[in-house]
């Protein structure tokens, strides 16, 4: 059963009288027991819809003709938790006190479906797979990491995660097309164990659309947790150098490159970022891999379409990443050869919340951003990346970005991880929002 939690204004659910607060029980006599049954089974054109309101039964009948979504969204609360004790897991490394929605593990195939969130497959049964078959739910995102049974093992802490090249075996022989991650960490699955990796994994192309190996994430609170190394300077250009000869190989072989290293390692490494068209389909955006990339592109060709202002004069405060610090003032240089006169200060928050090792974006908080913009001539406006907020606007550590802007005294707005986006905040801050 599912609890319709809104249903869209104008929809064929909307239209047929279905509620929020409903509860759908089955769809052409097929019982609905998760979102998953629902995708599936409200394909067809001709649909007879069962559902419980105030404890009565009720039925709706609709014809879809042109096979389109319903417009009901459900209330998810049935989450296959993480089985997995993860040596690098970034939830055991939060601080206490946080949010309780943080501290949630999560490995479930709805999310992967429907989120992109990555899944292990160390908590499926032999009928989840075969649900997976049977809704052909593809393509799946699933954390990998080594395909070396016997250190998937110690690297998870679940006897389960040596299967998983079965696992993958299975799907792919199934139609199941699959991203993998693989979280690197140095002297762990790195060097040639993560060469015999992504050599396991090619063998599932074409089935197997991209890999990404992105560098382990450590905070600093991990006392009594695994000793784990961040990557140096030189350790991240082994990595990138390393998988540059995968991509050669993989572009002769299939005519992609297939696999790929996150901005980070580039970052780390003090390398240059490939330009937007080596990224080819941006399987792996979401997991930091070409972002930037494509962040430039956006940025230059919205900037080439207009025209110089020497009149329009401003003073802003762009806060970034320490990660992105480079990139962002490179960004901002090639905008003023066009608008000389708005002074955009670029701000480097450091990651004093979770530790100096963290230097991503997404994870600023908003104590650190207060605490290290208080002192500061900020200008006229702020501008702040949006992917640090969640639905409500508040940062990882539940401060408002409204309590940010009363605390520094100037307007604060958060920018999408968009090129365009963040030249209409520079021309016109927050006029329209």
């Amino acid at each position: 059963m599912l609890k319709v939690s809104k249903v869209l204004e104008k929809s064929l659910a909307y239209k047929c009288g279905i509620k929020q607060g409903d509860i759908i029980l089955n769809i052409n006599g097929n019982e609905i027991n998760d979102v998953l049954d629902y995708m599936y089974y409200s394909k067809d054109e001709i649909l007879l819809i069962e559902y419980l309101r105030d404890g009565n039964i009720q039925k709706v009948g609709l014809i879809n003709r042109k096979l389109k979504p319903l417009g009901i969204e459900f209330e998810y609360e049935n989450v296959r938790r993480c089985t997995n004790k993860c040596i690098f897991c970034f939830i055991d490394q939060l601080p206490q006190g946080m949010r309780e929605t943080l501290y949630i593990k999560d490995d479930d195939t709805v999310l992967s479906v429907l989120n992109g969130n990555y899944i292990t497959l160390t908590n499926l049964r032999e009928k989840d797979f075969e649900r997976i078959v049977k809704f052909h739910l593809s393509p799946l995102k699933i954390s990998v990491h080594t395909t070396d049974p016997q250190l998937r093992v110690f690297i998870l802490k679940n006897p389960k995660a040596s299967m998983i090249l079965k696992q993958l075996k299975y799907l792919s022989q199934h139609g199941i097309e699959f991203d993998v991650q693989v979280v690197l960490m140095k002297n762990i699955n790195d060097k040639d164990n993560l060469d015999k990796t992504i050599s396991d994994l090619a063998d599932f192309y074409p089935n197997l659309r991209s890999i990404a190996v992105v560098p382990v994430g450590l905070t600093k609170y991990r006392e009594g947790l695994f000793e784990l190394e961040p990557f140096s300077k030189e350790d991240a250009k082994e990595v990138i150098l390393q998988i540059s000869k995968w991509q050669k190989e993989f572009e002769r072989r299939f005519g992609t490159k297939l696999v790929f290293a996150s901005d980070e390692f580039y970052v780390k490494a003090e390398e240059k970022i490939p330009d937007y068209r080596f990224y080819e389909e941006f399987r792996q955006i979401e997991n930091g891999v070409g972002l930037l990339a494509l962040f430039k592109k956006q940025f230059l060709s919205s900037l080439k379409k207009l025209k110089p202002n020497v009149k329009l004069k401003k003073r802003i405060t762009l806060v970034t990443s320490v990660a992105a610090y480079k990139f962002m003032k490179e960004l901002i240089e090639t905008f003023n050869q066009k608008y000389p006169n708005i002074k955009v200060d670029v701000v480097a928050v450091v990651n004093n919340f979770f530790g100096e090792n963290v230097t991503v974006a997404g994870l600023l908080t908003g104590q650190d951003i207060i605490n290290q913009l208080m002192c500061k001539e900020l200008g006229d406006y702020v501008l702040v990346p949006a992917c640090a907020l969640n639905h409500e606007n508040k940062f990882l550590d539940d401060v408002h970005i409204d309590d940010v802007a009363k605390e520094i005294k100037k307007p604060v707005y958060p920018v999408q991880n968009h090129g365009r986006k963040l030249l209409y905040y520079l021309l016109k801050g927050g006029e329209g929002n």
